[in-house]
């Protein structure tokens, strides 16, 4: 799950009412915004990125591909379309909320074919299970078990199969609002991969170490980054990619 974590519009008491009225009857609880440390009234970001040399100068655009986010009025992810450098379309999702604008389920739509996962939540407003489906709508995996932050982030989860056979879970840890670490056990508890992460100031990554575990050998990646630019409102709009020799590997740009 994609990182997974997203959220919904706000909700009104009456129609008729006037906007200070609105405002205080809202249900919204959780924002992407806040959760992902946006800044000012982000409707769209749109990231670019550009092949580099080993020192960081930026060269050609990459082939694929330039990536599209859109939030809605409480700064909840709503929707995503990736392109490549002709403009084709290469993949699209859309996102539902639930009422206190935690993430409901998105569609997926990539190669042709589509893929929907679902959630559901408790009287409280907190995830219980999610439902993933095929390109053919069947079912192929389910999870319980999830569990979330204050800042409606997934923290937790158990994956299972269509026949209900347990195959994973997954943990993560947050400092805030930002994730520190995560690890993955498969169904016999034993660690299938891992991976922490670096901050700054800012709340901008600096650091992902991922590690992955197979039967035969561990390998651990590390990719650090490093921010060029900022808007007005204090949001990265260039940032350089670093592997763990010191070579830059790409350049991307933001437009908010």
């Amino acid at each position: 799950m994609r990182k997974i974590a997203i959220i919904v519009s706000g909700m009104f008491i009456l129609a008729a009412c006037n906007d200070n009225e609105q405002d205080a009857g809202k249900k919204v609880k959780y924002s992407d915004h806040v959760s992902e440390g946006l800044k000012g009234d982000v409707a769209a970001i749109e990231e670019t990125p550009y092949k580099a040399d080993s020192t960081g100068k930026q060269g050609e655009m990459d082939s694929c591909c330039v990536d599209k986010w859109q939030y809605d009025e409480n700064g909840n992810y709503t929707g995503y379309s990736s392109k490549d450098s002709k403009g084709t379309l290469k993949a699209e999702a859309v996102a539902q909320r639930h009422e206190n604008g935690l993430w409901k389920g998105e569609t997926t739509t990539r190669d042709g074919k589509t893929n929907k996962i679902e959630t559901k939540v408790d009287d409280k407003g907190n995830w219980t299970t999610a439902e993933s489906s095929d390109s053919t709508g069947k079912r192929d995996y389910y999870y319980t078990g999830i569990t979330q932050t204050e800042f409606g982030q997934v923290s937790g989860w158990k994956q299972y199969d269509k026949d209900s056979v347990f195959r994973q879970e997954w943990e993560a840890k947050f400092d805030k609002n930002l994730q520190t670490s995560y690890t993955t056990k498969d169904s016999t508890g034993k660690t299938k991969s891992s991976g922490a992460f670096k901050y700054n100031d800012k709340g901008e990554q600096t650091e992902a170490s991922n590690t992955t575990v197979t039967k035969d050998s561990t390998t651990t990646t590390v990719t650090k980054y490093t921010y060029d630019s900022h808007d007005e409102q204090g949001n990265w709009t260039q940032r350089t990619t670093w592997d763990d020799k010191g070579k830059a590997t790409k350049v991307t740009k933001r437009v908010y």
